[in-house]
C-alpha cells in the first residue's frame, strides 16, 4: 500500500512571507509555499464549507413557498488578512481571520494536500479525504 505525503504530513518550519503567504518546510524535505486568500477560501469549517453541500443564503421565498437561495459569496480580500494563529494540539494549526472567523482548523494534512506543485498534484489528486480535495492542477502560490 502506498503511503501519500498527505497521509505523513508533519511540518519541520511554518513561516509567513513578506508578500502574505504561509510558507511550510516539511519533515521530507518538501517545501509548500500556500497564499493567504487560498487558504481563507478553503477553510475547512462546517460554516464554510456547509454541512450538507456549499453554503447558501435564503433570498426569499417564492409564491409557491419555496426557498429562492443564492450560492456563497467569496470572502473579500480583506477576510484573509490574519489576525492570529494558534496550533491545536500536534495535528494542526487554527487562523483568526481578519473579519473575526476563526472556527476553521487546517490539518497538517489538509495543508498538505493544498500543495499544487507538480511533485504533489500526482499524488494528491487520488489521494485526498472527503472534505480534502486538492487544487487538481490550480497553483498554490
Amino acid at each position: 500500500m502506498n503511503v501519500t505525503p498527505a497521509e505523513t504530513a508533519e511540518p519541520r518550519d511554518v513561516q509567513w512571507t513578506g508578500d502574505g503567504r504561509v510558507h511550510i518546510e516539511w519533515i521530507d524535505g518538501h517545501t509548500t509555499t500556500l497564499a493567504l486568500a487560498l487558504l481563507r477560501e478553503r477553510c475547512p469549517c462546517a460554516g464554510c464549507k456547509g454541512t450538507h453541500g456549499p453554503p447558501t443564503t435564503l433570498v426569499r421565498a417564492s409564491r409557491s413557498g419555496l426557498p429562492i437561495v443564492q450560492g456563497p459569496a467569496r470572502a473579500p480580500v480583506a477576510a484573509s488578512e490574519v489576525r492570529s494563529v494558534v496550533p491545536v494540539g500536534n495535528y494542526a494549526i487554527r487562523f483568526t481571520w481578519g473579519d473575526g472567523h476563526d472556527s476553521g482548523i487546517y490539518s497538517w494534512r489538509l495543508l498538505r494536500a493544498l500543495c499544487g506543485c507538480p511533485a504533489c498534484a500526482p499524488a494528491m489528486s487520488t489521494a485526498a479525504p472527503v472534505g480534502e480535495t486538492p487544487l487538481a492542477g490550480r497553483e498554490a502560490e
